[in-house]
């Protein structure tokens, strides 16, 4: 960080802080799917609407909630980071992340897959429209790149390499 020194001691400090613990503020929250409470009188009414397709025993499991959880990530400060890097070099992003975070754990590996939903690294440019190239599940070039409110869009500048943000919906 060039301009630390401009900045008063308690952000330098926040923010050394935040660099640190970045895989936890992405990974580490709440988790859906632990007491559960379903509405009054649930197995009475999953009998009368699927009686026919309803198994003849149920287990315990499957009566209580499933006996899963799931996993509910906070990808707000990833986002943030990928936004306040908008404009550099994808190599230098990337390289950042990579010292921040360890790939060989679980958590770290888990936020790359994140990354790789966010930034499209592999993208055509044609008529000043981004389209995706490694989609496989639509036709090449078929759809455009655009950005929603929550979810965010980026790629990679096919020539310069630069991490840019794709437009939004409403432009």
């Amino acid at each position: 960080m060039e301009n630390a020194d401009l900045l008063k001691p308690a952000l330098r400090k926040r923010q050394k802080r935040r660099d640190k613990r970045l895989a936890e503020e992405l990974i580490e929250c709440y988790r859906s799917g632990w007491r559960v409470k379903t509405s009054k009188g649930y197995r009475k009414q999953l009998r009368q609407s699927q009686f026919e397709r309803a198994k003849h025993q149920e287990g315990m499991k499957e009566m209580h909630g499933g006996g899963r959880k799931l996993m509910t990530d906070n990808l707000e400060p990833l986002i943030r980071y990928l936004r306040s890097n908008v404009g550099q070099h994808w190599d230098k992003v990337y390289s950042n992340l990579s010292n921040k975070l360890d790939k060989s754990s679980v958590t770290g590996l888990h936020v790359f897959q994140h990354l790789t939903d966010f930034v499209h690294t592999k993208v055509i440019l044609e008529n000043r429209k981004v389209y995706p190239a490694d989609l496989s599940w639509c036709r090449r070039g078929s759809t455009e790149l655009v950005s929603h409110e929550k979810w965010p869009s980026f790629y990679v500048h096919p020539k310069s390499g630069v991490l840019m943000e794709a437009k939004s919906k409403r432009e």
